[in-house]
């Protein structure tokens, strides 16, 4: 059966509709936008698989940064992950691009995570056993938080990734602490208890897979220390982890190996 039948078959899939990929992944993957089911909630995101494939792939789940409608999930994110060899899926977590209900940054969303890796588990052509999560900035945060819930996950790669809420609280400008305020609550002295739970600095011990942390020096979104004490945390509670520096590079990470970086340290956790 057409991948989009199937998509259109499963009872969590609310709407699937194929897209066309940018350019320079024509003849590679095939795109697909969908509507899903969390909580009750109608949510947005996309899933790509590979265009050539004989037989099921590891499926990979990509975690968008931003907040609301800044940084919306890109379908490239998703195509570039099904372009070497993966299904990708990604979350525009609830309330945006169109979905419902609204983000907690960190808090109920996660369980919009947690639904694609149950929808994986019912795909015909997604490889069972697992699957792997890439986070990016405040989709690191997202991956830490799924990490430490679901031990479906079996390798996961951080990018410029947020691990320290209260310590991103106060290094970062006003429009940031604003983002605190209306999506968490208030501040860290206000609410230490929501600030902690989305802290992966704090609870390193409840960390499941193997982690990959990537992190740029000329990163002010996320300054390097947020990598440097995940790092030493992860250390301190005896989990397998890798942290990989990229001289001179900012929040982007563009210009480096960090997409090949990520791909490996997959490739070296099979399921």
């Amino acid at each position: 059966m057409d991948v989009l039948s199937i998509l259109r078959q499963d009872p969590m899939i609310l709407s699937a509709e194929e897209q066309t990929p940018d350019e320079s992944f024509a003849g590679l993957v095939r795109l697909f936008s969908l509507f899903y089911q969390s909580d009750g909630l109608r949510v947005a995101g996309y899933l790509s698989v590979p265009k050539e494939r004989s037989q099921p792939a590891p499926a990979a789940i990509f975690n968008r940064g931003g907040n609301r409608e800044f940084g919306l999930l890109h379908p490239n994110a998703v195509c570039r992950l099904s372009a070497r060899g993966y299904v990708a899926l990604g979350s525009q977590y609830r309330g945006n691009g169109g979905g419902e209900g609204q983000e907690e940054f960190g808090g109920a969303e996660i369980n919009d995570v947690i639904a694609l890796i149950d929808l994986c588990q019912r795909l015909p052509f997604v490889k069972q056993g697992g699957v792997y999560m890439q986070g990016h900035s405040r989709g690191g945060m997202t991956t830490y938080l799924c990490c430490a819930r679901d031990q479906r996950v079996k390798a996961a790669a951080i990018g410029a990734g947020v691990s320290d809420c209260v310590a991103m609280y106060h290094s970062r400008e006003q429009s940031m602490k604003d983002v605190f305020h209306e999506l968490v609550g208030g501040s860290p002295e206000q609410m230490p208890e929501a600030f902690r739970a989305r802290s992966a600095v704090c609870w390193p011990e409840k960390i499941i897979p193997p982690v990959l942390i990537c992190q740029g020096t000329e990163d002010w979104r996320v300054i390097p220390q947020q990598a440097y004490d995940m790092d030493a945390a992860l250390t301190r509670a005896g989990k397998e982890h890798k942290l990989t520096i990229y001289p001179g590079a900012d929040h982007s990470l563009r210009g480096t190996s960090y997409l090949d970086d990520v791909i490996q340290w997959f490739q070296d956790h099979p399921f």
